[in-house]
C-alpha cells in the first residue's frame, strides 16, 4: 500500500490563465527549437539525433521539433509508484495526493548557540531516524547531511544512502558524483527497493556528463528519474517569473525527451528550485516570496502537462536560526506550493540555506506540514456538517453546542493539533516555566529517539550493503 501522502481535495490554485499557460509553452518550445539544449555525453546526442533533433557535434547543442517534444510528453505516466523498502511504505506521486520531502545541509548546529558543526555519525544516525518516524515525510530526500565525520567526501553520498537504507525503510531519492550511482543502484537492488535518481540541470540550457550517465544507469535500471532546475531569477534566469518559468520549462523537456525516447513510459518527475538574485550582494535569497511565485506558477504548468511535480524552494530559507524568520519564509513558500499543485515538496529539516540542517527543525515542520494537509482536505457540506437541526435545538443564549453530541462527534475534524505549539492559557504558561515551541521540539525529538525502532535491514542485506561500500572505497582510491 502507498505511503499516504495528504489528499488535495480542493481545486489547486491558479495563477494564470489556460491562455497564459500556453504562451508559456509556446515560448519554452520556441527555446528547445531556436536556442536549444547542451548535452554534454556523445551517447546522448546519439540518441537524440537519432529521434530526430538537430545536433550540432562541436558546441553540442542539441534542438528539438515541437513535434517530437509534444509526443515525449505524451508518453510520460501521470500517475506512478516507486518502491520503498517496505512496502507500506512506497511512494505514488501523481494523483492529487501531496507528498513531504526534507531538505539537506553541509553541517549541523549547536541548539544552545546555533553555532554550526560538522555531523558525527551519530548525528547522521538520528537525523535519519527522526525522519523516518515523521509522519508527514513520505520518503527521504537526497543526503541529509553533506557526509559526515571520518568520511572521505569522494563517498559522502554512498555512505549517506546507506545510512539512510539501514534506519529508514521510506524510498529515498539519491544525488550523484563521480559516478556514485553505479554503487547506489546495485545497494537498492540489494535492499530489495528502488531509489529514484535526481538529475540536476545546469542552469542555463546545459546537461552535464555526469548529470546524463545518472540518466542512462537509473532508465537501465528501470528505476525512476527526478530532474532538478536551480535556476535563478536575474542570474541563470530572466528577472521574470514567466521568463524564468519558461526557460526551466523547455531545459525540463530536453530531458523528457531524450528519456522518453530511450525508454517510452519511463517514470519521471520534475523537480523546481527557484531563488531570486540579492542585488546588493550577488548571492541567492533563499525563502523569498518571489520563489514562492515561481514555484505557483511552473506548477500550474506541469499540472496543465499532468506530470508529477516537486518543489525543493519551501525548505530553503535565509534565516540563520529556528525564529520568526525561518516560520514565515518556511510557510509561506510551503503553502503556496501545496495550494498551486505541487506532488512532492522539499520543506523538513534544514536551518539555513544549504548551510545547516537539524532534526529538531523537522520536528517543528512536521507540524506546518501537518496544518498544510489540514487545509488541503478542505471540508465537506452536507447535511450532516451544517449542523441545522443541532443549530435549531440549541437556539439562541443561553444555549451553547458543548455539551451536544454533534460536538463530541466532529470536533477533533475542524482543528488541527500540533504537536510542539503551546496552546496554553497564559497563565499557565507562566506557571510551566513560559516552555517555547524549540523546547517542545526538543523533548518530541527525544522521545522520537527512545521509541522509534526503523525496519532493520536482514543479516545478507547488511552484508551486501557493506561489500558494495567496500568496492566503492576502493574504486575511489584507484582513481587518485
Amino acid at each position: 500500500m502507498p505511503a499516504q501522502g495528504f489528499r488535495r481535495n480542493i481545486q489547486p490554485l491558479r495563477v494564470m490563465t489556460e491562455a497564459e499557460a500556453e504562451q508559456i509553452h509556446t515560448t519554452s518550445l520556441s527555446i528547445l527549437e531556436k536556442t536549444g539544449v547542451i548535452f554534454q555525453a556523445d551517447w546522448a546526442l546519439d540518441v537524440l539525433e537519432n529521434a530526430g533533433c538537430q545536433v550540432d557535434r562541436q558546441s553540442r547543442i542539441v534542438r528539438f521539433p515541437p513535434q517530437l517534444v509534444e509526443a515525449c510528453l505524451a508518453r510520460c505516466p501521470r500517475i506512478f509508484t516507486a518502491r520503498a523498502r517496505d512496502p507500506q511504505r512506497d511512494l505514488t506521486l501523481g494523483g492529487g495526493t501531496v507528498c513531504f520531502s526534507h531538505t539537506a545541509g553541509f553541517q549541523t548546529i549547536d541548539l544552545d548557540t546555533f553555532t554550526p558543526r560538522p555531523p558525527t555519525r551519530q548525528d547522521y544516525i538520528e537525523c535519519v531516524t527522526v525522519l523516518d518516524a515523521l509522519p508527514s515525510i513520505t520518503h527521504l530526500s537526497c543526503y541529509p547531511y553533506f557526509g559526515h565525520e571520518g568520511v572521505h567526501p569522494d563517498m559522502g553520498i554512498l555512505v549517506s544512502v546507506a545510512m539512510k537504507m539501514r534506519y529508514s525503510s521510506k524510498h529515498q531519492f539519491i544525488c550523484y558524483q563521480k559516478g556514485s550511482e553505479q554503487f547506489a543502484i546495485p545497494m537498492a537492488q540489494a535492499c530489495g527497493t528502488e531509489v529514484t535518481g535526481t538529475v540536476t540541470a545546469t542552469p542555463p540550457l546545459m546537461w552535464a556528463e555526469d548529470a546524463l550517465n545518472v540518466v542512462r544507469r537509473m532508465v537501465q535500471a528501470g528505476f525512476p528519474l527526478a530532474t532538478v532546475d536551480g535556476y535563478t531569477l536575474g542570474a541563470t534566469a530572466p528577472a521574470t517569473i514567466p521568463g524564468e518559468v519558461a526557460l526551466a520549462n523547455a531545459h525540463h523537456l530536453s530531458m523528457i525527451v531524450l528519456v522518453q525516447v530511450m525508454s517510452p513510459g519511463h517514470r519521471i518527475s520534475i523537480g523546481h528550485f527557484a531563488s531570486v538574485l540579492n542585488m546588493s550582494t550577488g548571492s541567492p535569497v533563499f525563502g523569498d516570496v518571489g520563489a514562492a511565485m515561481s514555484s505557483m506558477v511552473f506548477n500550474q504548468m506541469w499540472r496543465h502537462y499532468g506530470i508529477p511535480c516537486g518543489n525543493g524552494s519551501p525548505g530553503y530559507v535565509s534565516a540563520k536560526t529556528m525564529d520568526y524568520q525561518a516560520g514565515y519564509e518556511k510557510a509561506i513558500g510551503v503553502l503556496m506550493s501545496a495550494l498551486s499543485g505541487a506532488d512532492y515538496i522539499l520543506f523538513h529539516l534544514g536551518v539555513s540555506s544549504e548551510m545547516t540542517a537539524h532534526p529538531v527543525q523537522a520536528v517543528l515542520d512536521d507540524d506546518v506540514a501537518g496544518m498544510v494537509g489540514f487545509l488541503l482536505a478542505g471540508t465537506e457540506v452536507n447535511e450532516e456538517t451544517l449542523a441545522e437541526d443541532v443549530i435549531h435545538s440549541v437556539g439562541p443564549i443561553p444555549g451553547h453546542f458543548l455539551d451536544s453530541f454533534h460536538t463530541l462527534k466532529h470536533w477533533r475534524s475542524s482543528q488541527y493539533m500540533p504537536k510542539c505549539a503551546d496552546r496554553l492559557t497564559y497563565p499557565e504558561w507562566l506557571e510551566k516555566g513560559k516552555p517555547t515551541a524549540l523546547e517542545y521540539a526538543r523533548a518530541r525529538m527525544q522521545s522520537i529517539l527512545e521509541t522509534h525502532k526503523p525496519l532493520p535491514l536482514t543479516p545478507a542485506q547488511e552484508e551486501e550493503v557493506e561489500r558494495i561500500l567496500r568496492e566503492a572505497e576502493a574504486y575511489y582510491r584507484g582513481r587518485k
